[in-house]
């Protein structure tokens, strides 16, 4: 009997063992299985801020971590992130709404004190006062309206930077305030797929990009802008179908008409995604005349990394 008790305790102890392995064994696997980190802050007031917490949730189904915290927390958020990165590197990204955007901020200019890189950092209409973006940002993404007393943080590259860098002007469009802009569907796709493709590079030289967007129409986040060189005999239009940009947003950024003619080796700058090679036919005929409508959203629930767009 005694024997046989020892017997039921040896296996109940090999069973055991075998579960707890099994379970050390997934949570490697898991961690194996994460590509990077996300660290995500809310505004003023959590509560209000469930927009963050479904961009977190479609962040995370990508395989990359993610998490929000209160704005109050990035110091002590920053130092776990710059001792997660020294143990394992993986790309992070930082996002923020409104002071949580400033945080954001704040969060990468920590990181870079401790020489970690960021690769993506996106803010929601960060409050204005705020910090320039620091040097060891890879790419930045600022959602704002100039308009709003609450937020309209408009943040300037900070001495140093050199990365990619994208800023949209939302004055124009009444459907979104302040307080909702985390909230929109289609944007927080956008951005996961953003956060998805943070380690994407570009070729090219890395131009700063300032969009204001129309009262109405689809909502496309580029990366930053490209310098390139006209063709002799080329238009703007001609132009823009050869690299499928539209019409309207490379006439903003080099204030030009739609319809402007170009001289041979004029530099124009046009928008591009990260990741997107900027081929082009060798000759202005080759490619199609480019409609002057607003850009036509893509189709599909979840956008390709390296050509989104979006419409409300």
């Amino acid at each position: 009997m005694v024997q046989r008790k020892k017997t039921a305790s040896v296996w109940l102890a090999i069973v055991a063992a075998i579960v707890i392995s099994a379970c050390f064994n997934t949570r490697a696997e898991a961690q194996q299985a994460v590509r990077g980190r996300a660290y995500l802050f809310y505004g003023l007031i959590p509560q209000i801020d469930w927009g963050m917490d479904e961009l977190a949730q479609r962040i995370n189904r990508s395989g990359i971590a993610a998490n929000n915290y209160s704005h109050a927390s990035w110091r002590s958020v920053a130092d776990q992130a710059i001792s997660d990165y020294r143990r394992d590197p993986k790309p992070i990204a930082v996002v923020g709404h409104s002071i949580g955007g400033n945080s954001a901020v704040q969060f990468a200019q920590a990181l870079g004190a401790a020489h970690v890189p960021v690769s993506l950092l996106i803010t929601y209409d960060p409050n204005r006062g705020s910090d320039s973006i620091s040097a060891n940002v890879h790419r930045y993404i600022n959602l704002y309206q100039s308009s709003n007393i609450l937020g309209g943080g408009d943040l300037p590259p900070g001495p140093g930077f050199r990365g990619h860098y994208a800023s949209y002007n939302l004055k124009d469009r009444s459907e979104i305030i302040h307080v909702n802009l985390d909230k929109f569907s289609r944007i927080q796709e956008l951005l996961a797929a953003k956060v998805r493709s943070m380690g994407a590079g570009g070729e090219g030289e890395a131009v700063p990009l300032r969009i204001v967007y129309a009262a109405t129409g689809p909502i496309e986040l580029w990366d930053s802008g490209v310098a390139v060189a006209a063709h002799a005999g080329e238009t703007l239009q001609t132009l823009v179908a050869n690299y499928h940009v539209p019409a309207w947003a490379v006439a903003q950024m080099n204030r030009k008409s739609e319809g402007a003619a170009l001289s041979e080796g004029e530099r124009v700058i046009v928008p591009r995604y990260l990741g997107q090679r900027l081929a082009r036919p060798s000759s202005p005929e080759a490619g199609k005349p480019a409609s002057s409508d607003e850009p036509k959203p893509v189709s599909g629930e979840e956008p390709a990394a390296d050509a989104p767009s979006a419409e409300h």
